[in-house]
């Protein structure tokens, strides 16, 4: 009969994702996660696997914990466009409110990995359509309740948004000013309106 484990998956998954997030995945060792999870080489391997079997489930957990509940606040009942200008306010105020400045771990891993990482590359791009077709979700809401002028394009307007997010969290990583983010964030939403 196998031992019960000894400590949460869930608290060592979430310790080794800050240290994803804040290393990357090249200069993250395996000593660095058997350090931030407090296990032994054992108990790592038997529960997660080895470093980039953990990795997907580190950008699993992400997608879950970060992404997905501030992309929900877009499907947010009423005026389609003041809850985009929230959601955009408060995804920029977010990552300026970081002292590291880490960015966003999906941003990071495509500019790291996307290049030699095929599967890893591919799960990225699934990620980033799911943000695209969020976008465009509450764009065509914007248009079928009037907010959104007929001439247009929810798909290319989200497509836009998704590019300048992804931009403008880059921005923010190498040290832009609030005052320029806001601006490019600004200049983004003067088009959508």
């Amino acid at each position: 009969m196998p031992r019960p484990k000894e400590f949460n998956p869930d608290e060592a998954i979430e310790k080794a994702m800050q240290v994803f997030w804040h290393k990357g995945y090249e200069a993250t060792s395996m000593e660095d996660l058997l350090t931030a999870m407090d296990l032994n080489r054992g108990s790592l391997y038997d529960t997660f696997g080895d470093k980039r079997t953990l990795f997907l489930k580190v950008m699993d957990r992400y997608c879950t914990t970060f992404v997905g509940p501030k992309f929900s606040l877009l499907d947010q009942a009423g005026p389609a466009l003041p809850t985009l200008r929230r959601f955009m306010g408060d995804m920029i105020d977010s990552g300026l409110a970081d002292p590291q400045r880490r960015g966003c771990l999906i941003a990071n891993t495509v500019m790291e990995l996307s290049p030699h990482e095929k599967e890893i590359a591919s799960a990225l791009r699934q990620v980033l359509q799911l943000v695209e077709d969020t976008f465009f979700n509450v764009l065509a809401r914007a248009k079928q309740q009037g907010e959104l002028k007929d001439d247009k394009d929810p798909r290319a307007l989200a497509r836009f948004l998704a590019t300048m997010m992804q931009g403008t969290i880059v921005m923010i990583k190498a040290g832009a000013s609030a005052d320029v983010v806001k601006q490019t964030a600004e200049t983004a939403l003067s088009i959508v309106e």
